[in-house]
């Protein structure tokens, strides 16, 4: 036989196991298809709109490349232009040198063919101006002129340029100087001032500014002139082209408008990858939304069908009912209880058909005072009867019946069938009572030698006295007195025996318990005087201590003298080794707020630590002899009375039993 025929069950667990750990796969890849096919989606999205922003980023950056040439050809073509007028005006100045106003009417109509042609002057050799137009204009400043003048020497016929300045607070000219060819005249060089913002302004078309920031920086990075619709800004990507030559230091920059990083392709792919990630949440959550709906439905339906095994194994019958007290709900075990099926019971309104048709009165008020919302708490007893008539106790528990939305909705029993545990009480009572019937007679059995010798004196006296009284009759002179006092103390000592063998009589046959008001005094005189012939044997003496007044205590003399005499009879039985002058038993009574004390003290060997918890249980007892059911009795005798019996050692040796018996209850006479 092989291993799989040897061991089928762990086989068939490990495939069980297999087949779950591939269906829990199937299911994750199941769920994980949406999110890859969104992932992907997004994913292309994202790079055809890369793509396409790549293309618009890069005939974005040609264009600026091609608009930025066209800019600076268009710059140095009209530079180039205004460097032949100024030359043609130099020139005419050497023909013209003593025709200044042929040179000025020359200048007016450059400058008015030119607007960003600010000024031109003729300058001397010591620097001085000769001419100017206008008279007061942006010319430059003496040390400006005698630079421009020292440079034309070492360059050729061609004009040549100063340095960009300032003029007017923000505004930027830049000069331009040509010598004059013929020396015959006082000129020796024409300089011409050109505003930079006037030449932007005049030769960048509207276009260009519409599309880019036009700026003329110089070795500084400081702005000469600029011409744009929108305020510049550093952080735009741009396209520099040097002017120098012609201009010293002059930088041409180019900017767009529109920021490089915005652009509505990157917000779409912005957005497309939010809505990507926000599509993948939102399934990822609706997954584990299902999953979680899916594991509560299989957790409901398992514990519904736990609830169900719970209840069909329960004994106890479970009742619902809703506010009018119709039945909404019965267990198995309530049907079984009354012998019929579910279906008999769901929907039945009061009376029930399972209610006692002799108790029909007591039960309907117990069932109106249950839905007006007073169930007895510690719960309720009635009688039901069953399908066949046969008629049970139960016990009843009502409790609210809360629904879903925490509502009362009605109220919940739970029922139990107490038949068996009526009968046991009952049996169980009969035989407590016949256990103190037989705890009593085994006390007058253990007593009756006692008794015997006591019954003996008074009829040995009795027979003594009659004796004597017979001898007095037959005297020759009766005497009478003697005679009489002889009869008197015969009849006395007859009624000693009798109340004796009454007080015996009394104790024996006692079996229901009669518990009214009581003195306490009689009652500790008729137990002192019961067992004084055992006490006075074992050598020992009662004292008494009760004080006067006491009230009545609510208890049946006859019980309480049985654990009375039973208390006097261990302490006389635990004194048995304690030297004879010490035995000394004493009763001392006294009035507290729980009802009135009735200790017995003895002086005997005291009871063990190790059982003294436990003295009043059924057959422990600190006697090497003893049944261990005398202390037992008595304990239930006086909770019987609603009282209380503990022990206690004595100080200095010896045991304290204390009987705390309730006060009977005193009549309002006011009212």
């Amino acid at each position: 036989m092989n291993e799989a025929e040897r061991s089928p069950e762990p086989m068939r667990s490990k495939s069980r196991t297999g087949l779950r750990r591939r269906e829990h796969m199937a299911r994750a890849m199941l769920a994980a298809v949406p999110l890859m096919a969104i992932a992907l989606l997004a994913v292309l999205i994202s790079g055809i709109l890369w793509y396409v922003e790549r293309q618009e980023r890069e005939r974005r950056r040609v264009s600026l490349l091609t608009d930025a040439l066209w800019v600076e050809q268009t710059l140095r073509f009209q530079l180039g232009v205004k460097e032949d007028a100024i030359a043609r005006l130099a020139l005419d100045s050497g023909r013209w040198a003593a025709n200044d106003e042929a040179l000025l009417g020359n200048a007016r109509q450059l400058i008015a063919s030119t607007p960003e042609m600010a000024s031109i002057s003729w300058l001397l050799d010591n620097g001085g101006i000769h001419l100017a137009i206008p008279s007061v204009g942006d010319r430059p400043s003496l040390d400006a002129r005698n630079e421009l003048i020292q440079r034309s020497l070492s360059a050729n016929m061609r004009p040549i340029y100063g340095k960009p300045r300032a003029v007017q607070g923000e505004r930027s000219v830049i000069d331009m100087a040509a010598p004059v060819a013929d020396g015959s005249g006082p000129a020796v060089m024409v300089v011409a001032t050109i505003a930079i913002d006037a030449l932007l302004a005049r030769h960048v078309p509207w276009w260009i500014a519409e599309k880019y920031d036009v700026r003329l920086l110089d070795m500084a990075g400081r702005i000469l002139a600029s011409k744009s619709r929108s305020k510049p800004s550093e952080s735009r990507e741009s396209h520099a082209i040097s002017l120098d030559p012609p201009l010293p230091g002059a930088v041409l920059q180019i900017a767009p408008h529109t920021e490089p990083g915005v652009n509505t392709n990157s917000v779409l792919i912005g957005a497309i990858v939010a809505l990507a990630l926000l599509a993948m949440v939102s399934l990822v959550l609706a997954h584990r939304h299902v999953r979680k709906r899916l594991d509560a439905e299989t957790a409901l339906r398992a514990e519904s069908a736990f609830r169900k095994a719970m209840e069909d194994s329960l004994t106890v019958g479970m009742r619902a009912r809703d506010l009018d007290g119709r039945i909404i709900y019965v267990n198995s075990a309530f049907c079984r209880m009354l012998g019929v099926d579910a279906g008999t019971l769901v929907g039945q309104s009061p009376p029930m058909p399972y209610w006692d048709p002799d108790d029909l009165v007591r039960t309907r008020a117990i069932h109106d005072r249950v839905l007006a919302g007073d169930a007895p708490p510690e719960g309720f007893e009635l009688k039901f009867r069953r399908a066949d008539g046969a008629l049970f106790d139960v016990l009843i528990y009502e409790a609210p019946l809360i629904d879903a939305a925490g509502k009362h909705a009605g109220w919940m029993a739970s029922v139990l069938d107490i038949t068996d545990r009526k009968r046991a009480e009952e049996m169980a009572k009969a035989q407590e009572d016949s256990l103190q019937r037989t705890a009593r007679l085994v006390t007058m059995g253990e007593m009756a030698s006692t008794l015997a010798h006591e019954l003996n004196q008074p009829l040995a006296a009795i027979a003594s006295y009659g004796a004597g009284c017979l001898n007095l009759v037959k005297a020759p002179k009766p005497d009478t007195a003697r005679i009489t006092e002889a009869l008197e103390k015969l009849g006395g000592q007859a009624q000693r025996a009798g109340q004796i063998i009454r007080r015996v009589h009394d104790f024996v046959r006692k079996s229901e318990p009669k518990i009214a008001p009581n003195p306490v005094a009689p009652m500790l005189a008729e137990c002192i005087a019961f067992a004084e012939t055992e006490t006075r044997k074992a050598g020992v003496s009662v004292e008494l201590d009760m004080p006067e007044n006491l009230p009545e205590v609510e208890a049946d003399p006859i019980l309480i003298q049985q654990v009375l005499i039973n208390l006097l009879r261990n302490g006389a039985e635990a004194m048995s080794q304690t030297p004879r002058a010490q035995r000394r038993m004493c009763i001392r009574v006294g009035e507290t707020e729980a009802g009135v004390s009735i200790s017995v003290e003895d002086r005997g060997t005291g009871i063990p630590e190790q059982i003294r918890g436990r003295l009043f249980e059924p057959f422990v007892s600190s006697k090497p002899d003893g049944m261990g059911m005398g202390l037992n009795i008595c304990r239930t005798i006086v909770e019987l009375h609603e009282g209380r019996l503990h022990v206690a050692p004595r100080p200095g040796g010896g045991t304290i039993f204390t009987v705390l018996l309730p006060v009977a209850k005193r009549l309002d006479l006011a009212s």
